[in-house]
């Protein structure tokens, strides 16, 4: 009898689908099993196709998720590449941090130590006849000397000639008013004048006419402060084997 004009009365019902895919062609089969109260099974065969316009919306559906699938892969590949970059670059700037760290660390005991020095030099300093100007110390001798031996005496007491870098320290020597030896010279090379430490000479504060070189033998290779000039123009080459006063420079 056809189900549809037949009243039963059902035990149970099971229904099976199949899905189906062709090339332009969708097909959905349904297979329902009954049981009645009788305990007999009849089985009804069901189908569904799709139309070309519905399979043709599904496909385009089914490609752009796939397109966006794709670019949300390469979004995530980028964004994890960036992501250990920065860690990368994090690592490294924490490195840097703690190797910055330690440096000022030591840098700092190191500052310590050095003013403990110096605080300590200032004063046997101070107790040998040593003058502080600025960042320097300087030391004016009692006796007279030659050049060279002017230098010699410096370098025992573990400084030189001093080197004379701006108006303020020219004023302060000249303020001593000596006579005295510098650590200015031409002897290597006559006309280029050099400082103690090999650097040529910049700052000059030659008086008029000087330098000349005009000893009896030509040979005034060694600059001095001429105490009766006038502050900023108070050099005068001298032969080296003068006796002046000297001035020693110690630089902290």
């Amino acid at each position: 009898a056809c189900l549809s004009t037949v009243s039963l009365k059902l035990q149970f019902l099971q229904f099976t689908s199949i899905h189906l895919q062709f090339t332009r062609l969708s097909i959905l089969l349904i297979n329902f099993v009954v049981i009645t109260d009788d305990g007999v099974s009849k089985s009804f065969l069901a189908y569904k196709t799709n139309s070309s316009a519905e399979i043709e919306q599904l496909q385009t559906s089914y490609n752009t998720l796939t397109k966006e699938r794709d670019q949300l892969q390469t979004s995530y590949n980028t964004l994890t590449k960036e992501r250990d970059q920065l860690q990368t670059s994090y690592n490294t700037l924490t490195k840097e941090k703690d190797q910055l760290q330690t440096s000022y660390n030591t840098l700092t005991k190191e500052r310590a130590n050095l003013q403990t020095e110096r605080d300590f030099l200032s004063g046997k300093f101070t107790n040998l006849s040593w003058q502080k100007f600025e960042s320097s110390w300087y030391f004016l001798s009692t006796e007279t000397k030659t050049w060279k031996e002017s230098r010699q005496d410096c370098l025992k007491r573990g400084a030189d000639l001093v080197i004379i870098n701006s108006d303020k320290e020219q004023k302060f020597l000249f303020n001593l008013k000596k006579r005295v030896w510098i650590g200015l010279t031409d002897s290597v090379n006559e006309g280029t004048w050099k400082w103690v430490d090999d650097t040529p000479l910049t700052t000059r504060y030659w008086y008029a006419k000087q330098p000349d070189n005009a000893g009896p033998n030509g040979d005034e290779d060694c600059a001095e402060i001429h105490k009766d000039q006038s502050p900023l123009k108070a050099w005068n080459d001298m032969s080296c084997g003068s006796k002046l006063n000297w001035i020693c420079e110690k630089v902290f």
